[in-house]
């Protein structure tokens, strides 16, 4: 089944990503996604989907899902970096008035370290024997777009090499970074939420040690939801499943919510979203005997305390 492979519509403002390629249960949370969507009033044209195409595994494991989920999968362009990045770029640089991301896949801590083992960044260029400023782009929490050519999340080496014979950053990896220089042309006024369903997705708001900030919440008016904080992962990213834990609980809240009065993201109150989907995600887990995933939000609207 083909990738779709027209323009992105001028119209579009929300965009629905299932990352990963090895499991059912990501395009599960973006179709979900996308008839919440619309039931609240929005039009096709007005949403933008993205999935990995599955691997033999998942076809194996999840095929009866996959299945029920391809005739939606159709509308769908592929989950890579470059053509996401290129997409956010291109809808943030017409000024809606709004954007929306949701993104669900597997996600990992900086990269570097996680490939190391090291605890210390100022230990990775000797380790690595990194070049001038691969540090700074790739040592960052990551969630794997698995749709094109580009090497998997996990593969550190091939990403590095694939870099230095010229491939661009945004090809390789969604990180904090790129996401936010992505989204850069979008003007201050213009309302962001973004929703990650991923392992350590919390890095995306908050670096670990003394990094600070994701450049992602340095604008304003932007609402960051997490499914996890940035040393946890989060859960139901295995076959068998038919949600992840976040996913599904807050395409529930969200069902809930728009049934009673249908509204589009920037109207939405996504501190009691978030409050009331941590509650169900801490109840599974305690349920199934996991540590907390700890799901995150910055609400860039909150006055300081």
């Amino acid at each position: 089944m083909p990738y779709a492979s027209a323009p992105l519509p001028a119209t579009a403002k929300v965009f629905l990503v299932a990352g990963g390629d090895d499991v059912a249960n990501f395009a599960a949370d973006v179709i979900d996604q996308h008839a919440l969507w619309k039931r609240a009033g929005l039009r096709d044209d007005e949403i933008a989907c993205y999935y990995a195409k599955p691997s033999e595994d998942a076809l194996r494991e999840d095929g009866e899902q996959l299945g029920e989920l391809a005739p939606a999968l159709r509308r769908c362009y592929s989950a890579d970096p470059a053509t996401l990045h290129a997409h956010l770029r291109e809808a943030a640089g017409r000024a809606p008035p709004f954007l929306y991301l949701f993104v669900s896949g597997h996600g990992l801590p900086p990269l570097l370290r996680w490939h190391t083992g090291l605890e210390h960044e100022a230990d990775l260029p000797s380790h690595m024997e990194l070049r001038r400023g691969e540090v700074g782009l790739f040592d960052r929490h990551s969630i794997g777009l698995e749709g094109g050519d580009a090497p998997a999340l996990g593969e550190v080496d091939e990403i590095l090499a694939a870099y230095r014979e010229g491939v661009p950053v945004e090809s390789l990896v969604l990180t904090p970074d790129t996401l936010a220089r992505a989204l850069a042309p979008l003007p201050p006024s213009s309302e962001l939420v973004v929703v990650l369903q991923a392992c350590f997705s919390g890095g995306f708001i908050g670096r670990p040690d003394d990094d600070g900030p994701s450049p992602l919440v340095q604008r304003p008016h932007t609402t960051v939801l997490t499914a996890s904080s940035p040393g946890r992962p989060s859960f139901g990213c295995s076959p068998g499943t038919r949600h992840t834990y976040y996913g599904g609980a807050l395409n529930r809240v969200l069902d809930e919510l728009i049934e009673q009065q249908p509204r589009l993201p920037p109207a939405l109150p996504w501190a009691e979203i978030h409050e009331r989907v941590r509650f169900v995600v801490e109840t599974m887990e305690d349920i199934e005997g996991e540590r907390p995933s700890s799901p995150q939000l910055f609400d860039g609207h909150a006055k300081p305390e």
